[in-house]
C-alpha cells in the first residue's frame, strides 16, 4: 500500500501542475484571439485581464494537497517507532 500512496501521491501533485498549466495556457490564448479580432477590424480597445481565479484555482490547491498527504503517508514511520513496536511483541 506505501508504494501505491506514492505513486497516486506524485500522479495527483503533477495532474493538478498540469490542469494550472493547460488553464493559464487557455486564458492566454482566449485574451489574445479577442485582441487579434480587435486589431484586425482597426479598433483599438483596451480590454480587461480576465479574472483568472475561479473553481479551477480551488480544484489545484486541492488536489495538490491530496497529493501531499498521500505522498507522505507512503513512506514507512521512523524507525524509533518500528523499534517500540518491535519491543512490546517481543514481550507479549
Amino acid at each position: 500500500m506505501n508504494n501505491t500512496n506514492k505513486i497516486l501521491g506524485v500522479v495527483l501533485m503533477i495532474s493538478s501542475i498540469f490542469i494550472a498549466t493547460i488553464d493559464r495556457i487557455s486564458v492566454r490564448i482566449s485574451t489574445a484571439i479577442l485582441e487579434a479580432g480587435y486589431a484586425s477590424s482597426g479598433k483599438t480597445r483596451e480590454l480587461m485581464p480576465a479574472n483568472d481565479m475561479g473553481f479551477t484555482g480551488l480544484l489545484i490547491y486541492f488536489l495538490f494537497f491530496v497529493g501531499f498527504v498521500l505522498l507522505v503517508s507512503g513512506f514507512p514511520g521512523s524507525s524509533r517507532k518500528d523499534k517500540t513496536n518491535k519491543h512490546t511483541k517481543n514481550h507479549i
